[in-house]
């Protein structure tokens, strides 16, 4: 009864993979080294030392690499062939003339009176404070204490300057 569990052991195990590399895997012949690696490629003929004979590559006749790329465009090249695709084509066909070089845009289209370089007006130089408008008081201002992380305190004071110090130490409550 053993004899045939160890046999169906062994078919079981070996359906997998297959019976022969199931043993070539597990057992090996006396003298041989379980660990060495196996294969039967051109490299581990080599390492064997069996004799080898592989064909050289030979080069191949004729130009296998493309030729150089086309140059680049300039930019005149791009504006020639965009030139009909951005307005519509030659002046006159969609009914929008063309920008005329040293031309000027306006709201209405291309325009021929140039425009004025003339400031428009001058801009005031302060705003008005319309901070009591919506309640807000400016005439009793305090300074403004913000807690830095290292334990020092930042301090802004009503007339804008600002000053770093150490928080003032408060007294110990007694203990009880």
């Amino acid at each position: 009864m053993r004899k045939a569990a160890l046999l169906g052991a062994c078919l079981v195990l070996g359906g997998c993979s297959g019976f022969g590399k199931y043993i070539s895997d597990t057992a090996t012949l006396p003298g041989e080294n379980p660990n060495a690696p196996s294969g039967s490629d051109l490299n581990m003929r080599r390492i064997h030392g069996y004799s080898t004979a592989e064909t050289p590559i030979l080069p191949q006749g004729g130009d296998i690499w493309p030729g150089p790329p086309a140059p680049l465009p300039t930019l005149e090249d791009v504006e020639k062939d965009r030139i009909g695709t951005v307005l519509g084509g030659a002046g006159g066909q969609s009914g929008v003339p063309e920008l005329q070089d040293g031309g000027e845009m306006s709201v209405n289209g291309p325009s021929e009176q140039p425009v004025s370089k003339e400031p428009m007006g001058k801009l005031p130089d302060a705003e008005p404070d319309v901070a009591n408008k919506y309640g807000v008081q400016r005439g009793n201002a305090s300074t403004i204490e913000i807690p830095n992380g290292d334990g020092t305190v930042t301090l802004i004071h009503p007339d804008g300057s600002v000053t770093t110090s150490q928080p003032p130490r408060k007294a110990a409550a007694p203990k009880q």
